[in-house]
């Protein structure tokens, strides 16, 4: 008999149960009281709303609306403001147009949301704006397609801040787009049907999800027929979608993790390269009785069994890097040769083309005869034999200009090629007769127009506004001086524009309160002075929010890349605004090196980059205070990041120039140019810099504007023997191949990045490195990479921090970029030591198998 079949056990049991009822009921009692008069009061289990209430809907707009008092711009601020995308025409009627907008729960932007808007600009004058799509938190429409009048396809995904949104439509009622709005919460496509006039639409319309993979939709492309799409999926080389889906779900079953490689690149970007590939799919589709659309076809990988990405890492998309051609019969993408090492010092990208008509898929590439970057293929809309792309024509180069190709099936020509611009976009005119192309000039990014591009007497004229930031363009499909676009400049925030000829038109006011509720800098100004090697160098000038009548501290911006420049934009990261706000005077020196000044200024600084842009830096600082007597000089600060962040770091070394500041400010700078010609991802960067040569070749190109050796001018606030011996031949070519676990690589980098310095430091006589760097060098296995020969086995734990794993990285880089067979084995979670179980078993495996590869 159980203890509940027993009447003692019952009685027992009902006591207990009564007991706890009551209990739970009288802990409930202050969250009833207090909830009937604070809604709020109890602790919601989400962390964020699942559906937006009223006040949630104009968020941005509603909350700034009520604010009775105007207060000087905030990083909150700039943060709250509604991101606006992507706007497209309706294609049947150009009077309509739908764009994303991004908004955050106020006024806590605790989440956002992306969603589709309808706006109606009939009588520009008078935009009519109706909100498509139910937000949700955390959730984003992106890659919207037009199908007809009244459908949209579209993808749906949780992004990161600064990721760009798609969608498309396919004729005057559909639209697809890309969506995680499904239960197993993986981006899918989904389409949208509208009704015939949206601007009587009073509630949200629901999409229809169209797919159901295991994985993630990435990417997304529809022919002009919408009868064929394209899509992207992260899967292994050589596994169909539902086989990687199911190796990922026993990947999460192991109680293993470690990561092995065998060439670079190790990771890219913000992420570790373990083995999945953006892979484009193409399938056929067409609409069921019901009008949804259907795939109708076997799904084909373009890519399949390739150890390559389109679109490439980091930044590719599918508006870019594909296209179908105007029957859609063919399809063009972009590609990296990411099969071997050579990946991480080569910017060779090509572009490759699929017949489509064909039961066998071929790639055939038309761009593999140039060595630099080819990308971007967009063909005609019009003429299935062209396409158009960008191309740059030095090897190695990543700020090389790029310039139009006109290709027609079996030739090639460059359009253009007189002009010393960059090109940035191209967009195809609906005719198919000219080319609308974006691009950098002298720190704006404007538009051009294209006209006769089939012609020999091609003309070219600017369109919109030569000042400013103008992207995103989406010509009229049947007016091809009318574009739709995304505008802002250092003191207007983006909004969407549509351009007629000369007039330009606002189609969204989205941040028009916020705008009217803050305050923030109302001017800016360009200015030139004569910087290095006596040429004219600009800079950026916009005074503090409290203006110019008296005296105020100084903001001095260092840009990176360095080919990059301070363009005329308002921005969200190093905005000026954000400073202004703040009381500070912002100077912005485009100093040699920089875009959007023509090519030759651009590539002044290859093997100069730490003279030319530190003298224009310190002529443009004098400039400035010269020209605007309200600065206080003595109270300037230095703010860097990336290359910027190096120059603040060449900038403490050199005295002369250091002290001018009170602090100075340095994200995500560069250290020592040595180690990071062996640790960054992107070789390219740095053996370009330095003149095209590896580290190991020309070591003295590093160390001529290395941070590093200066350390000693510094005032202002702001394995070890495997290696010896692989750089020693007479000791190394006594073994047929070395293991370096967590091994030193350059003391002088481990003398700065080493948690427990006394160890270096006692090794090196007591001293820090920059007291006797001669110590740090004597014995520093970096200063004979040239002499490695022998195989290697690299192995390294992710979260040792007294070996940093820039050192193991470092190593296996110099190996592979010298073509010796090596190999790395990195475990994310270990530390100096190999403590888990399972991975000290594929520890001992991966040693005994690299030996008796080498001893047999």
């Amino acid at each position: 008999m159980s203890w509940l079949e027993s009447n003692s056990g019952r009685k027992k049991y009902l006591f207990w149960l009564v007991f706890f009822l009551i209990g739970a009921l009288l802990a409930l009692i202050p969250c009833l009281i207090v909830g009937l008069t604070k809604k709020k009061s109890c602790p919601d289990p989400q962390p964020q709303p699942a559906e937006w209430n009223a006040s949630d809907y104009q968020s941005n707009y509603d909350y700034y609306r009520q604010l009775e008092q105007k207060h000087d711009l905030t990083p909150t601020d700039n943060i709250l403001m509604d991101r606006l995308s992507w706007p497209r025409f309706c294609p049947g009627d150009s009077s309509k147009i739908v764009y994303l907008r991004r908004q955050f729960h106020m006024p806590d932007f605790n989440g956002s949301s992306t969603t589709l808007h309808w706006v109606d600009m009939s009588n520009p004058m008078e935009p009519k704006t109706v909100q498509l799509t139910r937000p949700k938190w955390g959730t984003h429409d992106q890659q919207f397609y037009w199908i007809d009048k009244s459908t949209i396809l579209f993808l749906y995904d949780v992004i990161n801040d600064y990721c760009t949104f798609q969608f498309y439509w396919i004729d005057k009622s559909t639209i697809l787009f890309l969506s995680n709005r499904g239960s197993s919460g993986h981006t899918q496509i989904f389409q949208l049907n509208l009704p015939d006039d949206v601007s009587k639409v009073d509630s949200f319309i629901e999409p229809i999800q169209i797919t159901e993979f295991p994985l993630d939709v990435d990417n997304l492309l529809v022919n002009r027929q919408a009868s064929r799409l394209a899509f992207s999926c992260q899967v292994y080389a050589n596994l169909t979608i539902e086989q990687t889906a199911a190796r990922l779900a026993e990947e999460k079953e192991s109680n293993s993790l470690v990561y092995t490689f065998d060439k670079l690149f190790i990771r890219h970007w913000d992420e570790y390269m373990t083995g999945r590939r953006y892979h484009p799919f193409v399938v056929s589709i067409e609409r069921n009785a019901q009008g949804t659309f259907k795939l109708t076809s076997t799904i084909v990988d373009v890519l399949s069994g390739i150890d390559s990405d389109s679109p490439t890492r980091p930044f590719g998309d599918a508006k870019s890097q594909w296209s179908f051609s105007a029957s859609g019969n063919s399809f063009a993408f972009t590609r990296q040769h990411d099969e071997t090492s050579e990946v991480a010092w080569s910017t060779n990208l090509d572009i490759y083309t699929v017949d489509l008509t064909q039961t066998v898929v071929t790639n055939k590439c038309i761009t593999c005869t140039n060595l630099a970057a080819d990308q971007d293929p967009k063909y005609s809309p019009t003429d299935d034999n062209i396409l158009v792309y960008r191309a740059q024509s030095v090897p190695g180069y990543e700020s090389d200009q790029y310039k139009i190709k006109y290709y027609d099936g079996t030739t090639t020509k460059t359009l253009m090629d007189d002009w010393d611009q960059s090109i940035q976009v191209t967009t195809w005119t609906d005719n198919g007769k000219s080319l609308f192309l974006e691009l950098g000039e002298q720190a704006n990014h404007v538009i051009y127009q294209l006209l006769d591009v089939h012609y020999p007497n091609m003309t070219v004229v600017p369109r919109g506004s030569v000042s400013g930031t103008s992207r995103d363009i989406n010509p009229d499909p049947t007016d091809d001086q009318t574009f739709v676009l995304t505008y802002e400049n250092l003191v207007k925030p983006t909004n969407i524009i549509l351009q007629k000829g000369t007039v330009s038109f606002p189609a969204t006011k989205h941040n028009d309160m916020l705008i009217d509720r803050v305050r923030w800098s109302p001017t800016y100004e360009p200015f030139s002075f004569e910087g290095a090697q006596n040429e004219t160098v600009w800079g950026w000038h916009v005074p503090p929010v409290s203006g110019t009548s008296q005296k105020a501290p100084l903001a001095f911006l260092i840009h990176g890349g360095p080919q990059n420049s301070w363009y005329n934009t308002w921005g969200r990261g190093w905005s000026f605004q954000s400073f202004a706000a703040q009381g500070y005077a912002v100077i912005a020196i485009n100093f040699h090196g920089s875009d959007s000044y023509g090519q030759k200024f651009t590539d002044s600084i290859t093997g100069e980059y730490g003279t030319l842009p530190f003298e224009d830096l310190e002529l443009g600082l004098t400039a400035a205070l010269n020209k605007y007597a309200y600065i206080n000089g003595s109270r300037a600060v230095a703010l860097g990041a990336s290359y910027g962040g190096y120059m603040i770091n060449w900038i403490a070394g050199h005295p002369k120039m250091s002290q001018r500041f009170r602090a100075l400010v340095n994200h995500d700078g560069l250290f020592d140019m040595r180690e990071m010609a062996y640790v960054t991802e992107e070789l390219w960067f740095t053996e370009h810099d330095a003149g095209g040569f590896p580290q190991y070749v020309n070591p003295e190109a590093y160390e001529k504007f290395n941070p590093v050796n200066h350390v000693a001018n510094w005032t202002q606030p702001g394995g070890y023997m495997i290696n010896w011996i692989a750089g020693h031949p007479k000791m190394s070519q006594r073994f047929r191949a070395l293991v370096n676990h967590d091994g030193l690589f350059d003391m002088r980098e481990m003398a700065y990045v080493t948690e427990e310095l006394w160890f270096t430091e006692h090794d090196a006589g007591g001293f820090p490195q920059y007291v006797n760097p001669e110590a740090y060098e004597k014995f520093n296995p970096v200063n004979h990479v040239a002499n490695w020969t022998q195989p290697m086995l690299v192995i390294q734990g992710g979260r040792d921090y007294r070996v940093p794993d820039t050192q193991s990285i470092g190593t296996f880089t110099a190996l592979q970029r010298q073509g010796i067979p090596s190999r790395m084995l990195y475990f994310p979670k270990e530390n100096h030591w190999t403590l888990n179980a399972f991975n000290s078993v594929v520890w001992y495996q991966e040693i005994f198998d690299w030996m008796k590869q080498w001893t047999n």
